[in-house]
């Protein structure tokens, strides 16, 4: 993956709940954000630590009422990442990279998609649904939040509104905390939202040990999956096998 830096500016900045800042962002470098819904962006902290640079990568939501603007949600961690985007105030520049991904088919988001997140990967469903919407779609879509009881990072409320408001279908689950042994049988459950709407495209973001297997399973069990497509935002098997 080239470097291919840039600059983007913080032009607006709200609290969403006791953990989570959204930021709202513009391109000052490299072009507008433009059709950003299944993209992500890796954000230059300007944080240097043992000297190397710290990066963190975010998924991007389109701003409705601001053309080439974006949004992006970040989760106060422990880590000097999160802590740093946390505070960098209103007008900030940050170098970035992106938008990166590959998550929409070439022909875009067809009928009977249902796209999964885990934890924080609802980020990546919202902005591909806002994106549709903004974008006159019709295509019948659900989304499936999979999360921790008690999820602070977006309040689960909020987000049925927003996948609601734009026509789509909003199941949410519970599962296991990240550190679970048994959280990967949550596969089960997007196999069953798989059957009951019968899609034949689904796109999953989040967690590795759950959405990974998907391509797999789902497609040896249920015949009118033809499309699957992944990314994980942590407990990625690929990177550990290389």
């Amino acid at each position: 993956m080239a470097a291919n830096p840039k600059q983007l500016r913080v032009v607006a900045a709200r609290a969403h709940g006791a953990t989570t800042r959204v930021l709202e962002v513009e391109c000052v470098e490299g072009g507008a954000f433009e059709a950003v819904g299944g993209k992500y962006v890796i954000v230059h902290t300007g944080l240097v630590i043992a000297d190397k640079a710290i990066k963190r990568a975010y998924s991007l939501m389109p701003s409705a009422d601001k053309p080439g603007h974006a949004e992006i949600a970040i989760k106060r961690l422990q880590g000097p990442g999160s802590q740093a985007l946390h505070e960098a105030p209103v007008g900030a520049c940050l170098s970035f990279s992106g938008p990166w991904g590959k998550l929409l088919p070439e022909q875009g988001i067809v009928e009977r998609t249902l796209l999964v997140a885990t934890d924080t990967g609802i980020t990546s469903a919202l902005g591909i649904v806002e994106q549709q919407a903004l974008a006159g779609s019709r295509a019948a879509l659900a989304v499936m939040w999979l999360h921790e009881h008690g999820e602070t990072f977006l309040d689960v409320a909020s987000v049925r509104a927003r996948v609601e408001r734009v026509g789509a279908r909003f199941p949410a689950h519970d599962i296991e905390p990240i550190r679970a042994p048994v959280r990967s049988s949550a596969t089960s459950l997007i196999e069953s939202a798989a059957t009951y709407f019968d899609a034949s495209h689904v796109i999953a973001t989040g967690d590795g040990a759950i959405v990974h297997p998907l391509r797999h399973r789902l497609f040896a069990r249920l015949p009118h999956v033809s499309d699957v497509r992944v990314e994980c935002f942590f407990n990625n098997p690929e990177k550990k096998s290389a």
